[in-house]
């Protein structure tokens, strides 16, 4: 008896462990799943937060940028001035420079885009920036006017002479090229283009040459632009002619100047209204490796010259970073000009952030609480607080979340414990360069931004006098250059309060550092 129920025990004991295994090894299955599985169960369709930049995200860009709260009233202001915008680096400049873009372009309008500066050099005078803005705007006018060459034969013949000019003088080999590639596009269908180009790089090997290449660059732009009269680079009467005509007296500044405003004259007189040159990513140009005095240095002849932002015949748009700009500002007439600073607020960072999830969820997420898990509202404002209203960095936040929580438990959305192990890791592994730069050319023991945040982490609390910095941290002799040095940076900022004996209270103001403080993190090594 005993015997036959034992059998029976075995069997259903056995039974039981298949079905335990089964259900263990459905569960295991359920919880180990990819990182793109994991985020597209919450109905992504892309990830909202493998992208950093605006022009990575172009084919969703109309879908979650968010209008700045004054944006109609610069575009209003741009109709009869320039502006300056300046913000941090991760605000959205560039993203609103290409809004801009959009919103200006028409028939009308002329827009000249420029965001690479090689060919003005670190030390440039005034005239070198006049040369390159022409460079950059007939390049802009011939490029639009190359499909409808004909219309060219509405300007007179010596104005045509002038256009010829401006036409081989100021467009290098490499915009020459681009023009003639355009004119290709326009002249011949794409089997034609493919047989030559095919042709074309093996000819490129055998017999390579940027003079014969510019050559016959340009002796397709003179034959596209047949309106154009023939330009002859050598000894020219047309430079005798103007020499002739003006004061010989002039500077080589002033025959720039002169030069860059004829032009836009002569763009203005047939059909174009407006003409808007954007300026963007001056800070990101490697020749500067990040300092914000060199950057300060090279955009100061720009800022302070009221004959290019005050010209009646164009209207410049800057996108500059705050950190820079603000050594350069007592040049500036801001007061001339749409002057407007690029910040975020709590509301705006929520919108942004709504619009991004709907865009890339293709509107399955209709509300940002919904990628976490029950988490307490500290831990959301946790969140908010740290990207210090920069959008970029809440990107770079909520990306460490979701890997964390990938990392925890993949069955689950964000937890708390998934938002804390990301802020930690931000916090940690933040290139405080970017924010607070130090000089390209410093020494190894040259005071920087880690060494600061070394001083201020021995602090016991995020507000501060100088004695109390000059104790904890023995900064001595050198404590009021450490404080200039980083209210200067941004990193701290005068509370407006005052101690007792009359001190100025300082407070720490970057977020990540308080943070830091508060939970005993080490910033850099």
């Amino acid at each position: 008896m005993f015997d036959g129920c034992t059998s029976e025990l075995l069997i259903a004991c056995k039974i039981t462990v298949l079905w335990l295994n089964i259900f263990t090894f459905k569960l295991l299955s359920k919880q180990i799943m990819t990182f793109e599985e994991y985020y597209k169960s919450f109905g992504f369709k892309k990830y909202p937060f493998g992208v950093f930049t605006s022009e990575g995200e172009v084919d969703v860009f109309n879908s979650i940028f968010l209008k700045p709260q004054n944006h109609s009233v610069i575009l209003e202001g741009l109709s009869h001035t320039s502006a300056i915008v300046i913000g941090e680096r991760g605000t959205g400049k560039t993203a609103l420079s290409l809004a801009f873009a959009d919103n200006l372009k028409s028939s009308k309008n002329l827009i000249v885009r420029i965001e690479e500066f090689s060919g003005l050099k670190a030390n440039y005078d005034t005239e070198e920036l006049y040369k390159f803005l022409i460079e950059h705007l007939a390049a802009s006018f011939f490029m639009q006017y190359a499909e409808t060459p004909t219309t060219l034969w509405k300007y007179s013949k010596e104005e045509r002479i002038d256009l010829s000019m401006y036409l081989h003088s100021y467009l290098g080999a490499t915009t020459k090229a681009l023009l003639r590639d355009k004119i290709n596009k326009i002249q011949n269908n794409i089997f034609k283009r493919a047989a030559i180009s095919s042709y074309n790089i093996i000819r490129t090997v055998i017999n390579f040459g940027l003079k014969a290449a510019t050559k016959a660059a340009s002796d397709v732009l003179t034959k596209h632009f047949s309106s154009l009269p023939a330009f002859d680079s050598g000894d020219a009467e047309y430079f005798k002619k103007i020499e002739s005509d003006v004061d010989e007296s002039f500077t080589s500044e002033q025959k720039q100047y002169f030069y860059l405003e004829k032009l836009c004259r002569l763009i203005k007189k047939y059909g174009l209204e407006k003409i808007y040159i954007i300026i963007d990513k001056i800070d990101e140009d490697p020749r500067f490796q990040n300092d914000a005095e060199d950057i300060a240095d090279y955009i100061k002849n720009i800022v302070s010259n009221n004959k290019i932002l005050t010209n009646s015949q164009l209207h410049v748009i800057l996108f500059l970073w705050s950190t820079p700009f603000n050594h350069v500002k007592d040049v500036t007439r801001t007061q001339k000009l749409s002057f407007f600073p690029l910040t975020w607020d709590r509301g705006q960072l929520e919108l942004v952030l709504q619009k991004r999830l709907t865009a890339y969820s293709e509107c399955e997420v209709k509300n940002y609480n919904e990628i976490f898990d029950n988490c307490a509202i500290e831990s959301i404002d946790l969140v908010f607080c740290m990207c210090n209203r920069n959008p970029r960095d809440l990107w770079h936040i909520l990306n460490k979340a979701f890997q964390e929580q990938h990392s925890i438990n993949s069955s689950s959305k964000i937890c708390d414990l998934a938002i804390s192990n990301a802020v930690e890791k931000f916090v940690k592994e933040f290139n405080y360069y970017e924010y607070y730069p130090k000089k390209s050319n410093s020494r190894a023991n040259t005071m920087d931004v880690y060494k600061y945040i070394k001083h201020l982490l021995k602090l016991d609390s995020p507000t501060f006098t100088k004695d109390r910095l000059n104790s904890v941290a023995g900064t001595g002799s050198a404590t009021n250059n450490y404080v200039t040095a980083m209210e200067n940076m941004g990193l701290i900022k005068n509370s407006n309060g005052k101690a007792q004996g009359g001190a100025v209270i300082y407070e720490i103001a970057d977020p990540k550092v308080k943070f830091a403080m508060s939970n005993n993190i080490t910033i850099g090594d």
